[in-house]
């Protein structure tokens, strides 16, 4: 289940890599590169460390992915149910767990990417939220996090896409 959290973490926090960069700002591209994957490694570092495995479990494979699993997603996706205790729980402890490393994203290099990572987090939040109060059903949860994980790469992307014209105008 480590995987899965590799995974997750990655998928959310890594979905740019800057090697090749000339110059971004005050940064060169290979602070940037080093800055980053440091982070990226320090926050997988503490979910490893505090998140429970029994909750990962029960989360990805009743609530909410945490590895994209075709089958797994497909199934989630159309659920029409709402959490029932035994996941409430789960989703509430596993939640609590990850909150503890969110600070780190503030050690990303450049100001965009911890908005980016923080914008993430502020709307999967709401979807927690909306998912403990049974406002939405495990499938709207998942729909709702699909759209929000390729919003977050499109952000990434433009910030990529901003970096590389920096560089090239330097």
């Amino acid at each position: 289940m480590k995987n899965s959290i590799r995974f997750v973490t990655g998928w959310i926090i890594a979905f740019i890599a800057i090697p090749g960069f000339a110059q971004a700002g005050m940064y060169q591209a290979k602070e940037i590169g080093e800055q980053t994957a440091w982070t990226q490694q320090q926050i997988l570092l503490c979910t490893q460390k505090e998140t429970d495995t029994r909750y990962q479990e029960l989360i990805d494979k009743e609530v909410l992915f945490l590895r994209i699993d075709i089958k797994n997603v497909e199934k989630l996706v159309k659920s029409t149910t709402t959490l029932n205790d035994e996941q409430e729980k789960a989703l509430k402890n596993f939640r609590n767990s990850l909150l503890r490393c969110r600070v780190l994203s503030k050690q990303f290099p450049l100001p965009a990417m911890v908005e980016a990572y923080q914008n993430y987090y502020q709307q999967i939040d709401q979807i927690y939220d909306d998912l403990l109060s049974r406002k939405i059903t495990i499938g709207e949860a998942n729909q709702k996090k699909l759209k929000l994980l390729d919003e977050t790469q499109a952000k990434w992307n433009e910030i990529e896409d901003s970096i590389r014209r920096k560089s090239v105008t330097q």
